[in-house]
């Protein structure tokens, strides 16, 4: 773990932005979205990933205060903000992007398997609200979860993944009535697939033509890139108001059935 000063001479410390899963793809995306306006507290089980994350952050004005854990670790994670509070102060944004995706269906999954998607995605999510909400409270700050379209409605031989996903969709509603009040706004974000080493692993793993047919799903024609996930974040958190939405982000391949023009 290090951290490093908090601002420089003769400007206004920067709030600070507490982010899970940093290591890379979405999380390393939120993280220097974020780095242009914010410190960061950034965690991953990944130490190598989260120094990269650090210099390219620092690249962008911003110090970080960083430790190498596991989402369901409650202990690391405290400990990891009450070091950043001694540096930056409280955390105002919060965003839980830690996630995995192993394929199978209810037959061909492990309970350990089940147990492990679950405890990393929702867990994992469970747990950085509950060591994260005291400081958002004092910041009236935003909490968001990267979800899924998958936590929406189903996909096929992604029942674990499926079922945490739901559930995060769920959890974040919950925090979105129990911390209202209090200033707190607690949002969901829906990706599709998002071209990061996540997905290159269910598509590895999945039968041939796979990618072709969640392709041709989507009314845009592509898949997203993490940095629009990481400006939708931005967004939530700048929207006063937002408060337990599921924010699809998905190029429309949720709104409908949807028939690419070049298939029959």
């Amino acid at each position: 773990m290090s951290s490093t000063a908090v601002s420089e001479r003769g400007t206004a410390p920067r709030p600070a932005a507490f982010i899970t899963g940093a290591a890379g793809g979405i999380g390393r995306a939120v993280a220097l979205e974020f780095a242009r306006t914010h410190n960061l507290v950034v965690t991953d089980r990944d130490p190598a990933g989260l120094l990269s994350t650090q210099h390219q952050a620092s690249l962008l004005g911003a110090q970080t205060v960083h430790r190498s854990a596991d989402v369901t670790d409650e202990n690391a994670l405290r400990e990891l903000l009450a070091e950043a509070r001694t540096v930056f102060g409280p955390v105002t944004n919060v965003v839980a992007c830690a996630g995995i995706a192993p394929g199978g269906t209810v037959e061909t999954t492990s309970l350990d398997d089940w147990h492990r998607v679950l405890a990393v995605n929702l867990t994992g999510t469970f747990v950085t609200a509950r060591v994260s909400i005291s400081s958002l409270r004092e910041t009236r700050g935003s909490f968001i979860a990267i979800a899924s379209d998958a936590g929406t409605f189903g996909a096929q031989d992604l029942a674990a993944y499926v079922a945490s996903k739901h559930g995060v969709v769920g959890l974040v509603k919950s925090l979105a009535l129990d911390f209202g009040a209090e200033g707190i706004r607690s949002n969901a974000i829906c990706p599709g697939f998002v071209e990061t080493p996540m997905m290159r692993q269910i598509f590895d793993e999945s039968p041939a033509g796979t990618e072709e047919y969640y392709r041709n799903a989507v009314p845009t024609g592509r898949f997203a890139k993490p940095g629009e996930i990481a400006k939708i974040a931005r967004h939530l958190t700048e929207s006063n108001y937002a408060n337990g939405i599921t924010y699809a982000v998905d190029g429309g391949s949720t709104a409908g059935y949807y028939r690419a023009p070049h298939t029959s």
